[in-house]
């Protein structure tokens, strides 16, 4: 019988996955950092263990009795990539058969292939959810996005979308096997075009700034933001910049067989967020 254990449980990507597991009635385990916040945000009757990746002896008791990981982290966690990739070693030594994670990081993707563990790797494009995690603050206060992406085009993707299809994957991970899944919205859309979405669904005028990349450091300097996280910031809008992420996958529909999500839908969603003040 299969027994998941969940990572970043309460991510962008993993609390959407707890609801599509609960409603697929499978076995899983969320770990987590905080058991109090991840029953307020996951729900009492959700499962849960102590792990914490700048912990490492919390791996090998977390991975105990499970035989299917789902690997992420959480997206601002400092040096992620080195602290995700003892979980594959881990892993390995207590038997998981299967290990679906996020492709974020090359290293450990490697990690994972080279394991001799089956894989399914999960390779999302640029998450909606950044509208809200880097540019709440713009949107609301000053009606504009300020990013450093050019006029290049990238195919923004739903969380709920990534994780519905690494729900269909845990559920069925041998017809999976071996495979790295690209996930994408259904359109390529540059900044000025989601400027536009934002100010049509929010009814107040969103101009993108279109800010070169020593104004944008500069800006963010100014904010009071640490260079690593201005550094991280250019080179993840720089993809976007040379269109390197200006692709369209048909995996979201294959699988769920509904469309992708759009960045409309997402604004719609959040719209009472957004115009929050």
């Amino acid at each position: 019988m299969q027994q998941i254990l969940v990572t970043a449980a309460t991510g962008n990507v993993g609390a959407p996955l707890v609801e599509a597991l609960q409603e697929k009635n499978m076995n899983f385990t969320a770990t987590t950092r905080n058991e109090e916040k991840a029953r307020d945000k996951l729900g009492s009757a959700v499962d849960t263990v102590f792990m914490d990746y700048e912990q490492p002896e919390s791996l090998g008791p977390a991975l105990k009795g499970h035989n299917i990981l789902f690997l992420s982290g959480a997206s601002d966690m400092p040096h992620a990539e080195q602290l995700l990739i003892p979980m594959v070693e881990k892993a390995w030594k207590q038997d998981i058969a299967h290990i679906v994670f996020i492709a974020t990081y090359p290293k450990l993707a490697k990690a994972v292939k080279e394991s001799g563990i089956d894989y399914t790797g999960i390779a999302p494009n640029f998450f909606m959810e950044n509208f809200a995690m880097f540019q709440t603050e713009d949107i609301r206060v000053r009606h504009q996005l300020f990013l450093p992406g050019g006029d290049g085009k990238a195919s923004f993707v739903h969380s709920r979308d990534i994780s519905e299809v690494v729900a269909e994957v845990l559920s069925n991970p041998s017809n999976f096997k071996q495979k790295t899944l690209p996930i994408t919205g259904p359109e390529t859309l540059d900044l000025f075009e989601a400027a536009k979405i934002f100010t049509e669904v929010l009814g107040v005028n969103i101009t993108y700034k279109n800010p070169p990349d020593d104004i944008y450091h500069k800006e963010l300097k100014n904010r009071g933001r640490s260079e690593t996280y201005i550094k991280r910031m250019i080179s993840l809008y720089g993809m976007m910049k040379k269109d390197v992420v200006a692709k369209i996958s048909p995996v979201v529909e294959q699988i769920l067989e509904r469309p992708p999500l759009s960045l409309r839908d997402y604004v719609e969603e959040q719209k009472a967020y957004f115009k929050a003040v």
